[in-house]
């Protein structure tokens, strides 16, 4: 069986790889989740307009405050290089409905979360 080239963001330099120019890696790291009561979805837009979600679980105290869990979160969004190209990429967050939920939490208060785009690599 021929094996199928494998796509990621690194590899080891002991391996040869090519760029793929195709498909890009949209990446929001680092958002702490503590400032967000219950789960919520990360949108991802460009020039305004929804072009990917990550949906996130984190279960709520009955006070509406995160329970114990990962405190920072990171969300990939793998895309054709088209979808992002020649645009403004820019984040939303939106808790999802329940009695604890409300309005999105001010960027400020999510930490120092990063929007990150890299380009794929392919080894075998």
């Amino acid at each position: 069986m021929s094996g199928a080239r494998k796509t990621r963001k690194s590899v080891p330099i002991s391996e040869a790889v090519a760029v793929n120019t195709r498909e890009v890696n949209v990446a929001v790291e680092g958002l702490d989740t503590r400032a967000i009561a219950g789960s919520f979805t990360v949108h991802l837009l460009k020039d305004g307009r929804r072009i990917g979600s990550r949906f996130f679980f984190q279960a709520a105290d009955s006070a509406g405050s995160p329970q114990s869990g990962p405190p920072l979160a990171h969300f990939d969004f793998f895309l054709p290089i088209d979808a992002v190209a020649d645009g403004e990429l820019t984040v939303e967050i939106e808790p999802a409905p329940s009695p604890l939920s409300g309005q999105p939490p001010p960027l400020g208060q999510l930490g120092h979360p990063t929007l990150s785009v890299y380009l794929m690599l392919e080894s075998n």
